[in-house]
């Protein structure tokens, strides 16, 4: 129920719709601004953000969120930044293990190695499938080679991003080229025979420096801890930036990405007699065996045009695509074992599926950016238009036409695995195109009053939704087309010269592609929610955090139809609340600490084809989440070249599966983990050197990570960087 407070506060910021007639304020507030500026290029500092204010963990500023370059002190929304040096010295090889370290972020679970769904997480108790690259909706793996930062928004953002799930999303912001030649090398081998080699190289090519360009490639092969698992990737990829004037930029993103590999389903089963978990399965075992295999390609790419129209006007058009296929054989079967009778032996049944899957996304997006002062009041206007569109999104499953025996998993062999050649899969049972658009209008504004010390924000978005569906095994055809609108309002205020407190209000819609029993499709996923408390950047910058509550309602989540098994209705309702606490700091210039906590109470509010859900917390989802990393290099005396960082992970008792009984004996216990990182850097050759040894679960701790998946063994992984 919203509290008196928030209802006055709600009224406050929502009033003026977008506070445009602000300018009419008495002049007052603060002296009167020059009527010109100077012929300053502002190409980059509206519409992009860098790294030049970072500060080792800490970041400076944030584009996520507003669309503008903002401070993070006053940006009136609670979005956290993983700086390019924390991604390096936690040793991440992917976007999802820079993410380990923030409170409210978990795992989503999926064990295989192809990464098919890229950066899928939890945020705030909420599962999120969609993640941006440089504010356009991206899906697929990010490697982080070509990534400089990540910034994670909480809760519903639909004006900053369209599509987003209310508990958030992340906004990766890739590596651009340099003013001048840099670049390394680095090659790693660890455990499980992972090994992977990578070049990243950044240039000016001309005397002026007007072009500049940035290209990198990686090679892995990585094993797994499960048997028969492990994949193969190859990634290349670049950036252009060309500046045909001071005032005109085009810059030019891509990357390739190519995996193979063998998939692992985690030895997690229950038996339906005792129903409890089996705990004496082999943790290596994999049902999937050696011939379950997937390859897939991905390639992305984005445009951008950056003009700066006057002094204090810009406008930017891009564009985006993006284009994934995919061949997998996946496994399917239940999670109870299967025991004999008789013979006691304990088997698990296969469904084994040859999966094509392929489909093209492009986005276009436009916008026109204004940073101005009238009546001495400053304004930063952002306005808006962004089409995506989905092409030829096609899905084809076959299966054979009997499965494969059950598979003995106390002496499964290797033959035993065998599942056959794919042209055995001759049952077509999924055969569907889907092609699909959304149109978003955005228009918002930052005001700054009382010499700078109040910042006000808000943010309107409308946006169009089709589908054209066709089930080509059923021979039946859909159509359907919606619209939502949400809005966005917050407000900072610095109450000293370094500490704020905010307030935001927020809504957010994700499009579902699901339709009902009539071939309707649904309404939206649609969140809404408050954020409040306290920024601070304390003691020289020496000690920085937020303190945030909060509270998101999701609404038209799909539950089971009753009437039409098989199909669902968007009825349900869930609710997320709960604190978190972020701390960056630095007691001296060699040590870094990074601490997070979050309190998460997330339960569903209504289910009404099954009540017995009401009141329980979505699988995954701890209610007591923390971590700790900190590390000191020594930049001086004997030790000079020497860094040792230590992590600590801490992960709360979580529900498991949703389609189980909420019962002790189906929960995943909490776990504490903890990882080190030890580094030693020199000059070799003239050339900085560093080595390096990241270990993983120090303490070979026993846990799940997810309610699907173990976590891996003890591992360690060694690595020799070169800069030149």
């Amino acid at each position: 129920m919203t509290t008196p407070s928030f209802a006055v506060l709600r009224r406050i910021l929502c009033s003026g719709h977008l506070w445009l007639a602000l300018p009419a304020l008495p002049a007052q507030v603060r002296p009167p601004t020059p009527p010109e500026r100077p012929e300053a290029p502002m190409v980059l500092a509206p519409f992009e953000v860098s790294a030049e204010g970072d500060d080792g963990y800490k970041a400076a500023n944030a584009i996520s969120g507003t669309s503008f370059n903002t401070a993070l002190l006053d940006l009136p929304r609670p979005v956290e930044v993983i700086t390019a040096e924390f991604i390096e010295d936690i040793g991440a090889k992917e976007i999802g293990e820079a993410l380990k370290y923030s409170g409210s972020m978990s795992d989503n679970g999926n064990a295989t190695p192809e990464d098919v769904t890229g950066n899928n997480f939890y945020n705030r108790g909420f599962q999120s499938f969609t993640s941006y690259r440089n504010g356009y909706r991206s899906f697929g793996v990010a490697d982080t080679l070509f990534i400089d930062r990540v910034e994670i928004i909480k809760g519903p953002s639909s004006t900053f991003s369209g599509t987003i799930e209310p508990g958030g999303t992340i906004n990766m912001i890739s590596r651009r080229p340099g003013v001048n030649p840099a670049g390394h090398v680095r090659v790693r081998y660890g455990s499980y025979s992972s090994r992977r080699a990578e070049l990243l190289y950044s240039t000016p090519v001309d005397a002026g420096k007007k072009l500049r360009v940035l290209f990198g490639a990686a090679y892995e092969d990585y094993g797994s801890h499960y048997d028969y698992a492990g994949r193969e990737r190859k990634v290349y990829g670049g950036n252009i930036q060309y500046a045909f004037t001071p005032r005109t930029r085009l810059a030019f993103d891509v990357q390739w990405q190519s995996t193979r590999g063998t998939q692992a389903i985690p030895p997690i089963y229950f038996t339906s007699t005792t129903g409890y978990y089996v705990r004496d399965v082999p943790r290596s075992f994999n049902r999937a065996g050696p011939e379950s295999t997937s390859s897939i390609i991905q390639a992305q790419a984005a445009l951008e045009l950056t003009h700066q129209l006057t002094p204090r006007w810009a406008v930017r058009a891009g564009g985006y695509v993006r284009g994934q296929r995919q061949g997998r054989n996946t496994m399917a079967g239940s999670q109870a074992l299967v025991v004999n009778a008789v013979t006691r032996v304990r088997s698990v049944a296969r469904i084994p599926t040859v999966q094509f899957t392929g489909n093209d996304n492009y986005i276009a997006q436009a916008s026109l950016l204004g940073d101005l002062a009238y009546a001495g009041i400053s304004h930063k206007v952002f306005v808006g238009f962004e089409y995506a569109g989905v092409v030829d999104s096609r899905s084809q499953q076959f299966r054979r036409p009997t499965n494969p025996p059950n598979l003995n998993f106390d002496a499964a062999t290797r033959a035993d695995h065998a599942l056959g050649p794919w042209s055995a899969y001759t049952t077509r049972f999924a055969d569907t195109m889907l092609d699909s658009g959304q149109r978003g209008y955005t228009v918002s504004n930052l005001v700054q009053l009382f010499r700078n010390r109040l910042l006000l924000m808000q943010g309107y978005r409308y946006g169009q939704f089709f589908q054209n569906s066709e089930n080509r095994l059923a021979r039946t055809t859909s159509s359907s087309s919606q619209s939502a609108d949400v809005g966005s309002y917050g407000a900072s205020f610095r109450a000293a010269p370094r500490m704020t407190f905010f307030a935001s209000y927020a809504e957010s819609f994700s499009p579902q592609t699901a339709t009902d029993f009539a071939g309707r499709l649904f309404a939206p996923v649609t969140g809404k929610g408050w954020d409040f408390g306290p920024k601070f950047d304390l003691i020289e910058g020496r000690l920085a955090g937020t303190i945030v509550a909060f509270s998101i309602e999701r609404s038209n989540v799909l539950q089971p139809d009753p009437e039409h098994p098989g199909f669902n209705t968007a009825s349900g309702l869930d609710r997320s609340r709960g604190i978190e606490f972020t701390l960056n700091a630095r007691p001296v210039r060699a040590w870094q600490v990074v601490l997070s906590y979050a309190n998460l109470d997330v339960k569903t509010i209504k289910d009404p084809t099954r009540p017995a859900n009401a009141g329980l917390s979505p699988p995954n989802v701890a209610r007591h989440q923390a971590n700790l990393w900190n590390r000191y290099a020594f930049s001086s005396g004997p030790l000079r070249g020497l860094g040792a960082g230590v992590g600590v992970i801490y992960v709360g008792e979580r529900r498991g599966n949703n389609n189980l009984p909420n019962l002790p004996q189906f929960r995943s216990p909490a776990y504490t983990k903890a990882d080190a990182n030890f580094t030693y850097a020199r000059r070799i050759f003239g050339r900085s050197t560093t080595f390096s040894l990241a270990l993983q679960n120090l303490t070979n701790a026993d846990y799940y990570a997810s309610f699907s998946a173990l976590g891996e063994r003890r591992s360690m992984i060694a690595s020799v960087l070169t800069r030149f």
